[in-house]
């Protein structure tokens, strides 16, 4: 005999499942009620996809650190420290911007693996460990900046003189639709990586049990690495998109993305009833965070109470997916 499904256990499931996308169709439709058509324009949607660039490409990263199990904390603070290679690496040292570009994501790959090492060696939880690193980057980049403004047009403190030029197109990265396009590669990228590739499913199987993982033949210190790895990757990615988006380098420009990127994966994971991080799920709620972020703005609502907005979105999307996830037991 089947175990039969009420009515409630239904609409309980589909909530749980697609609750992200309908909170968006029913944001839509609430702000462009109350602040204006204008709300639902295409320039207006093209503005919220712009804005969710950044935080769904550092985003990227945390979700394949989540799938693996390590909550990471300084990923935000390494696309800081990204942001600051990718420009004084061309105006301060004269390097080519494109082996500037790729020093910058060895840098931070080099840092995920330092992460990787303190958890695997000295047996340091990730979240300690990271937490350490995020004082480390940015003590490292008030130290590499001389603690003022990073612009790379002019002569930086401690004498820092600038030697070459960064190339127009690096301004551009950071304007529709260029970051738009690239924060849809990076969400592509990273969900074929999870869905059809090998390596994915086994950041999924340590994720899951790392023990079982362990006994059944899984290299559980190498995707440990692995994930640090491409998280740096994400960092630096990111880091690159928020100089070019600003023009300059605050000490704390990376900061501003860590509990965006987080909330997003968290309220993704229960997309469709995968009830684990995935990259479109992150994708659905950092649009999600946009949206209501966009048309609070448009209605004047004080901006900094924003946040406990956000907060509220964030512990419904928990809530939804310890729901997923305690069905898919």
């Amino acid at each position: 005999m089947g175990i039969k499904i009420t009515k409630k256990a239904r609409v309980e499931q589909l909530l749980a499942n697609w609750g992200a996308i309908l909170a968006i169709f029913l944001a839509f439709i609430l702000f462009s009620i109350f602040a204006g058509k204008a709300f639902m324009s295409w320039d207006n949607i093209v503005s919220i996809l712009r804005a969710i660039s950044i935080t769904t490409v550092i985003a990227m990263g945390a979700t394949i650190g989540f799938s693996m199990g390590i909550f990471d904390l300084s990923f935000a603070s390494l696309a800081t420290v990204g942001a600051a290679f990718s420009v004084t690496f061309v105006a301060w040292f004269g390097i080519p911007i494109w082996p500037a570009l790729l020093l910058t994501i060895m840098a931070c790959m080099v840092v995920g693996l330092i992460n990787s090492l303190i958890v695997i060696k000295l047996r340091v939880p990730a979240f300690l460990a990271t937490l350490a690193m995020q004082f480390v980057l940015d003590g490292f980049e008030l130290t590499y900046s001389g603690g003022a403004l990073i612009n790379p047009r002019m002569d930086g403190a401690g004498g820092r003189a600038v030697v070459a030029g960064i190339p127009d197109f690096f301004w551009q990265l950071g304007k529709a639709p260029i970051i738009i396009f690239i924060m849809l590669g990076c969400i592509i990228v990273v969900e074929i990586f999870q869905s059809r590739t090998k390596h994915g499913r086994m950041l999924y199987m340590v994720g899951a049990n790392a023990e079982a993982a362990k006994l059944s033949g899984v290299k559980v210190n190498r995707y440990t690495v692995l994930a640090f790895v491409l998280t740096g990757i994400f960092s630096a990615i990111a880091g690159g998109l928020i100089a070019s988006r600003a023009g300059t380098v605050q000490a704390s420009a990376g900061s501003a993305f860590l509990m965006p990127a987080i909330a997003a994966v968290n309220i993704g994971q229960a997309l469709g009833g995968r009830g684990k991080p995935n990259a479109l799920g992150t994708f659905i709620g950092a649009a999600l965070i946009g949206v209501v972020e966009n048309g609070l703005f448009a209605m004047a609502f004080p901006y900094y109470s924003i946040n406990i907005v956000k907060g509220v979105i964030l512990i419904i999307a928990l809530v939804m997916s310890n729901y997923t996830n305690k069905n898919n037991v």
